[in-house]
This record gives C-alpha cells, structure tokens and sequence, in this order.
C-alpha cells in the first residue's frame, strides 16, 4: 500500500522525516512518499529524510497558498493508494493547515484520505482536543488517533509499515500467506464512522537452525506457536495508540507478519475468537504477511470507535 505522506506543523514534519528514513520498502521501491509543511524555517533545516524539493514553508495557511503545494505534490505523478496528513492536535499550525489540506486533496484525487493526529496524554482542554478531533475526522476518510505517550515514534512507523505491506509483493520472495490481504481489506476496515487506535507486538525468535535442532513434537510445536500469537494479541491489545472502549468498534484487523512457519492457522483463529469477545459488534479481517525473518510481527487495528477513554 503506496501512501503519499504529507506532515503538517512541527511534529508532523518530525513524523513525517522519520516514515522517509525508516519506511517500508518493496522491490526496493518507497511505500511512503514523504513531504513536509512548517511555518518555521528551522524545523524545515532540521529535517534528515525527506529531501529539500519536498519541504514546504507556509507563512500562513492560506487556500490560495494550500492548493499551490497540493499541486505541486500532485504534478510529480507518484503512483500511491490513499494520502496519509501527519499532525498534532497540539500545534495550532498544523493542525489547521492538516485540516485543510486534506480538504484540498479530496477535491484533487479520488484515493482514501487517512488521517493520523497525536494528541497529549493528559490536557487541560480535554473538551478542545475533543472539538478538534471532530473537526479533522470531518475532513479525511479515516482518522488515526495517538497519545503521545513513551515509545510513540517507534510505533507509529512499526504500525505503519505493517499495515503498508499489506498487499505488496515482494518479487525476491516465493513464499505465499496462510490467509492474503490486500489494499482494500485495510481501507475496507479503516473506513467506518469512528476513530481508529492501533497496537502492535512483536517477538525476536531464535535462528531457524536453533529451532530446528531442538525441534519438539508437532503438536507441541503447533501449540507453542498458537500461543504465542494469541500473546501477542494480547500485548497489542494492552498498547493501543490510544485509550478507546473496544466494545463501540465496528472493524477489527489483524495482521501477523513474519516466519510463514510460524503463523499457524490455529493462532489465527484463537486471536480471531478472543476478538471477538472483547468487540462482540466488531467485523474481524485478519491475515499475514510473510517474510523470513526472525522477528515475528502484528498489528491490531480497532476502527469506527465511538467511545474513547481519556
């Protein structure tokens, strides 16, 4: 999944920069194409991954000027799946300027406009940042919450890039997923009326040929691996980006990526079950991605969230 990535205001150019140094890649090719658009100079200097020609300075955030960019991105003729408007909700700038820029590409490209917004742990203007995350749910197709809480960075681009594998094929790979997910099975659970959160987990397994040399019975093996994939779940689940009432979400997504020997269908389904207990209403997709590698990955998207907790 190719996402034009555009990050408004100072830390949505922080995020943006880290998804153009650290995000995925297929076939050697970029799954996020990365810009960035301050009113500081100086945040503009400080970026390392997102080159100078795609780096913005707006003084102020005025149409005429918006709608120059959002041309001047759209003449380069990226191949991409949906737009991705990177912000805090903090930063007055950027989150203004993000809101009208994903107006201006919704009047430009027919592709899925997402959204994903960082907002504090704990505020004051608790009733502010509600307003304001109304008000940018109202301008993309899908908006993606975080706190800004410990370790946000690392998992905003894991979640990320896990999510942008799906659908992509890799053309040195020859092994094929237990259950295929594409482009569309990600829009299709992200599109719902709501927020969205996301968790992820992932586990540093041992080299195959330590596995292999003290290989257990197969349904020993089968059960150590089921059980490691409904842990995962589990710490996903305990790490959401942000604190929601799992019972209003309308669309669950799972994703395991990783060791194609390692993702059993036994553990699809179980993490599949306890789903469903914990979002009764929900519509579960799942599926993986495999790769070989030795870090065992996933990620848990809840969408059409109603209820939040903070």
């Amino acid at each position: 999944m190719k996402l034009l990535t555009i990050g408004t205001g100072a830390r949505g150019c922080a995020l943006s920069d880290l998804m153009a140094k650290h995000g995925a890649k297929v076939n050697r090719a970029k799954l996020f194409k990365c810009y960035a658009i301050a009113n500081d100079i100086e945040v503009l200097k400080s970026l390392r991954g997102v080159p100078e020609r795609d780096r913005y300075h707006l003084a102020l955030h005025k149409q005429k000027d918006i709608g120059g960019v959002v041309n001047s991105i759209l003449e380069r003729y990226e191949l991409f799946e949906g737009a991705l408007v990177i912000t805090s909700l903090e930063d007055d700038f950027g989150y203004v300027l993000g809101i009208e820029f994903a107006e201006k590409l919704k009047e430009s490209i027919e592709e899925p406009i997402l959204g994903l917004v960082t907002l504090p742990v704990e505020s004051e203007q608790l009733a502010e940042m509600r307003r304001r995350i109304k008000e940018f749910r109202r301008a993309v197709d899908v908006l993606i919450l975080f706190s800004e809480k410990e370790g946000v960075e690392k998992s905003i681009v894991d979640s990320l890039n896990l999510l942008s594998l799906v659908g992509e094929i890799d053309l040195r790979k020859r092994k094929a997923g237990e259950v295929v997910v594409d482009t569309s099975d990600v829009f299709n659970a992200l599109m719902k009326e709501g927020v969205s959160a996301i968790g992820s987990s992932s586990r540093r397994l041992p080299f195959s040929w330590f596995r292999k040399l003290f290989m257990r019975k197969e349904y020993e093996i089968k059960g150590i691996r089921s059980q490691r994939m409904v842990d995962m779940l589990k710490e996903a689940y305990e790490n959401l980006s942000i604190g929601i009432d799992v019972e209003s979400a309308k669309s669950a997504l799972i994703v395991f990526s990783g060791d194609p020997e390692e993702i059993t269908m036994d553990g699809i389904f179980s993490c599949i079950s306890l789903i469903e207990e914990m979002s009764p209403e929900a519509e579960v997709r799942y599926g993986d991605y495999p790769c070989k590698s030795r870090d065992l990955s996933l990620v848990l998207l809840y969408s059409g969230v109603t209820k939040l907790k903070f």
